[in-house]
């Protein structure tokens, strides 16, 4: 799985790097100003010109980098799972078992709350409207990221069977199971009354570990925000006997 992490990270690196007329941390800096706005806005109202004043800039400088506007967006896609791939590489080398890194994956779904939300915008904007040459170019690695991320989640699965933390007959499917939750989760943020991310995320740790059948430990990454509410009074899950 690492290999596929370190070939995923390189495909996307070298497709913005070509992408970019000049780069540079300045140029980061402009992709993350316009994935702060994605975040924010509605698809259809983020323009140059209105990320150049989000970050104080004159909108020239956004296309001394970039060729055009649709090349800038691209880029700030690739620029979003770029940095989504290489924090998995890092939770994927800090730990040890499948449990453990299962619920590492979900809290840095929280901890890149922001740019998930970008990107999610991005996707559902893409698959509602009419679809360019070159969103299908990116679009190729929007793809290849959710196999990744399903691959990843099947194999963390996969792993605490093996290691006795989990039962489960099918870890590919339970992996796809996740995986559309968190999308579902991200898609609710932009509702009015949708559920704050972390509080969503932490359900789903609750409803995957009464899925799987979790045998772990309280102080287990996976489990002890929610037995620590159970002993707080809470209702949390009930011990596998």
């Amino acid at each position: 799985m690492t290999s596929d992490i370190k070939r995923l990270e390189e495909r996307v690196r070298k497709a913005k790097q070509r992408l970019c007329l000049n780069n540079g941390a300045r140029a980061d800096e402009l992709l993350e100003g316009a994935l702060a706005c994605f975040a924010e806005e509605r698809l259809d109202d983020v323009t140059v010109p209105l990320i150049a004043k989000r970050l104080n800039v004159a909108h020239s400088l956004i296309y001394y980098y970039f060729k055009n506007a649709e090349v800038f967006f691209q880029s700030s896609v690739l620029h979003a799972l770029d940095r989504m791939v290489s924090r998995y590489g890092d939770i994927m080398r800090d730990n040890a078992n499948g449990a453990n890194l299962l619920a590492a994956y979900l809290d840095l779904s929280v901890d890149m709350g922001d740019t998930l939300r970008s990107l999610t915008r991005i996707m559902f904007s893409n698959a509602c409207g009419a679809k360019s040459s070159g969103s299908a170019f990116v679009d190729s690695f929007i793809d290849e990221y959710y196999q990744f991320e399903e691959q990843t989640l099947s194999a963390c699965i996969r792993a605490g069977v093996s290691e006795g933390f989990f039962v489960c007959d099918d870890p590919d499917a339970m992996g796809a199971f996740i995986s559309r939750h968190i999308d579902g989760i991200f898609v609710s943020s932009f509702m009015s009354h949708g559920v704050p991310i972390a509080d969503a995320m932490q359900y789903l740790k609750k409803m995957i570990c009464e899925i799987l059948h979790y045998k772990g430990d309280l102080n287990s990454p996976l489990y002890y925000e929610i037995a620590g509410r159970r002993s707080a009074g809470g209702k949390g899950l009930k011990k596998d006997a």
